[in-house]
């Protein structure tokens, strides 16, 4: 009898259900997703250049490694209320830089080159 204590009915160990397994799989990818979106503008990307483009409406943006077009386009008139017309994505190599004696890199990016129709403009971007 007391070998018995020790030794685990199988009707006790209950195993989920592969239903639940999968609700719970697919509300994990939802959260993923959410957060994906929210995170593909990271900041304006301020240069001479871009400050130019303004003048002509396009804005730079620094973007997430892994967003894409419709990504940028979705996030720009969500946050701006503006009409986006045209997306460039471009990615920035990394370039050597070297500190005293100590060789490394800056890191490259991708950005994105916004055209938003006639009429519409950031004013948060401009300087």
């Amino acid at each position: 009898m007391a070998f018995q204590l020790f030794k685990k009915d199988k009707k006790e160990v209950k195993k989920p259900a592969k239903k639940e397994a999968a609700q719970v799989h697919v509300q994990k990818e939802e959260i993923a997703i959410v957060s994906a979106v929210g995170s593909v503008l990271k900041s304006f990307y301020v240069s001479e250049k871009s400050a130019r483009l303004m003048d002509i409406n396009q804005y730079t943006f620094r973007v997430a490694k892994s967003a894409n077009k419709n990504e940028v386009r979705k996030q720009v008139e969500k946050m701006y209320d503006v009409h986006v017309e045209r997306v460039a994505i471009l990615n920035m190599p990394k370039k050597a830089r070297n500190v005293g004696k100590n060789a490394g890199f800056k890191s490259g990016f991708k950005k994105a080159i916004v055209t938003l129709r006639e009429g519409d403009s950031i004013a948060a971007a401009r300087p």
